[in-house]
């Protein structure tokens, strides 16, 4: 997050970068002779994965896996077993509950008033009810279930706007274009940074406590997601890369 809220404090790269996702995504896709191999009929036409920064994207993805083994798992592992499972399923209601701005904006940008209004009506539920969204009475309210998250990337998909190039950010991990962007949008939708910033005169220290605290409370559902992606593949960067961009294509049809 500190990364995406330095990104934020700067609208014109959103901008910069739109346009770029815009001519890229008109690019010709390429796909690498042994992904096809590995995938078969999984890395279809309709599906090729361009991947120009192959070699820096390799190198940052060896870089991720050795912090998620020597990191994030231990820190995963220790954090599960300390924690009581009600607790820990507290912490995960709040910070998603927090993060209302941004399934907000996902939903009004690709003109889902109904999935707006329904997460509406959950936040507010939540936040009352449910003391600040440690609990989620609203799960159990008819016509308030919860629905798929949307976010700006799944709106610019919805767009029709492309993925252009494949990438994997340091520490963030697999990614492309398009959702880099979405990442700056969904930065700038968050109610703890700025510019829209929920509580005036959030200094640093409050920031990086809430921040840390969110990437341990979401460490077992990374490393169990990371995990997945990677599967056993003998070649667990195409295996990632592919199993990346199938889920961001189901993600953005829902």
């Amino acid at each position: 997050m500190t990364l995406m809220k330095l990104l934020s404090s700067n609208f014109s790269i959103c901008a910069s970068i739109s346009t770029l996702v815009c001519a890229i995504a008109t690019a010709t896709p390429t796909v690498a002779q042994d992904e096809t191999v590995l995938y078969g009929d999984d890395v279809n036409a309709g599906e090729r994965i361009y991947d120009p920064f192959e070699s820096i994207n390799r190198l940052t993805f060896k870089l991720n896996d050795v912090l998620i083994g020597y990191v994030f798992e231990p820190v995963s592992k220790i954090y599960t077993t300390i924690t009581p499972d009600p607790v820990e399923q507290g912490a995960n209601n709040f910070f998603r509950n927090l993060r209302y701005p941004i399934r907000l904006g996902g939903n009004l940008l690709q003109g889902r008033f109904d999935g707006a209004l329904v997460e509406t009506g959950r936040f507010a539920i939540n936040t009352t009810l449910g003391v600040v969204g440690v609990l989620s009475p609203a799960d159990n309210i008819e016509g308030f279930e919860p629905i798929p998250s949307e976010d700006v990337a799944d709106a610019l998909g919805s767009w029709g706007i492309g993925e252009g190039p494949y990438l994997v950010l340091p520490f963030l991990g697999p990614s492309n274009l398009r959702d880099l962007v979405g990442l700056v949008g969904d930065a700038a939708l968050d109610p703890t940074g700025d510019p829209f910033s929920a509580v005036d005169n959030w200094n640093w220290e409050w920031q990086t406590g809430l921040t840390v605290s969110e990437i341990i409370a979401g460490s077992p559902a990374l490393v169990d997601q990371y995990n997945q992606l990677k599967g056993g593949s003998i070649d667990p960067y195409s295996a990632m890369k592919n199993g990346y961009a199938q889920f961001r294509s189901a993600s953005i049809v829902e």
